[in-house]
């Protein structure tokens, strides 16, 4: 999956996104014979961040680096033409098709689109996250969450996502402390859970300073914001659940999305928009792991090659 400098007149799909979701699907499109393109920033997105996988069908236990490989090893045996390190920041609509632009400056006009952007989190943006990453921060707890079992860890949140990830962990039988510098905002019922979880402890006004750890995490340094007391909670994981950026900044309104930000789709991967489909975690479906992302990835592309072939 050489990178490429250059576009030819037209595609039949460019995909944008080289996680799973956008990489399957540029190897499921190519092999309905379709010219293809796949443009994104890192290949194999969060999945390249994790240390350790194991619930991809066919690996008992692999790390997130050397799936990503296999993937990239994989793709590589189609005619996909690959502009990796760029990022997509326009997606124009054109004369039966789209424009889409880089912000590199590479020009890909395409026949349709499947977007496979993945959930780019919002991150905390202090001392130690990104060294941790795999190491004990984490974006998922469903990812996650089993090598955690029985430990003490954090979640960094308000929203409902934060309460059911501190669910999760909980039921994992870990020792979870919500930290958050507001009040929790979710559902009643779920609140009412929380509240009543012996597992579970809620630290409002809190703001994270710092992760601290050499190899693994071993702590989460925190400020109270009324006071300014500050202390570290004995913690081996960080799950941070504050929300992902949302996908506008390139479509341009053109595809319907939720209150999340996260693409609307059918069944069958289509959005809102004829002629652009999504895939993987950028959407509204259910269940943000690697596997489901490929899934659907191949089913975007089966999808883009019956419609390009009615057209």
């Amino acid at each position: 999956m050489a990178d490429e400098t250059h576009s030819p007149e037209r595609y039949d799909v460019v995909v944008i996104g080289a996680g799973p979701a956008g990489l399957t699907a540029g190897m499921y499109a190519a092999r309905q014979g379709l010219a293809t393109a796949i443009v994104g920033g890192e290949v194999g997105g969060q999945a390249a961040w994790a240390s350790e996988v194991e619930n991809y069908l066919g690996w008992r236990l692999v790390t997130g680096a050397d799936l990503v490989q296999a993937f990239r090893d994989h793709v590589s045996q189609f005619d996909v033409k690959c502009f990796e390190g760029q990022l997509v920041n326009a997606l124009v609509p054109a004369e039966d098709g789209f424009d889409v632009y880089t912000r590199e400056g590479t020009h890909l006009p395409t026949r349709a689109v499947i977007i496979a952007t993945g959930r780019a989190p919002n991150r905390l943006a202090v001392p130690g996250e990104t060294e941790m990453i795999g190491r004990g921060v984490s974006y998922c707890a469903t990812c996650d969450g089993s090598f955690f079992r029985g430990q003490p860890v954090a979640v960094v949140g308000s929203t409902e996502s934060a309460c059911d990830a501190a669910l999760e962990l909980a039921d994992l039988d870990a020792t979870v402390t919500i930290v958050t510098q507001t009040p929790l905002k979710a559902h009643g019922a779920v609140l009412e859970k929380v509240a009543a979880s012996g597992a579970i402890t809620v630290r409002e006004g809190l703001k994270v300073t710092a992760i601290e750890g050499a190899e693994r995490v071993t702590g989460l340094a925190v400020k109270d914001v009324k006071t300014g007391a500050e202390e570290v909670l004995s913690v081996t994981g960080v799950f941070i659940e504050t929300g992902s950026i949302p996908v506008s900044e390139y479509t341009g309104g053109l595809v319907e999305t939720n209150e999340k930000g996260e693409i609307v789709t059918d069944k069958r991967c289509a959005t809102s928009a004829p002629g652009i489909y999504a895939a993987g975690d950028v959407t509204d479906g259910l269940g943000k792991q690697i596997i489901i992302a490929a899934g659907e990835g191949a089913r975007a592309a089966m999808a883009v090659s019956r419609d390009l072939k009615r057209r």
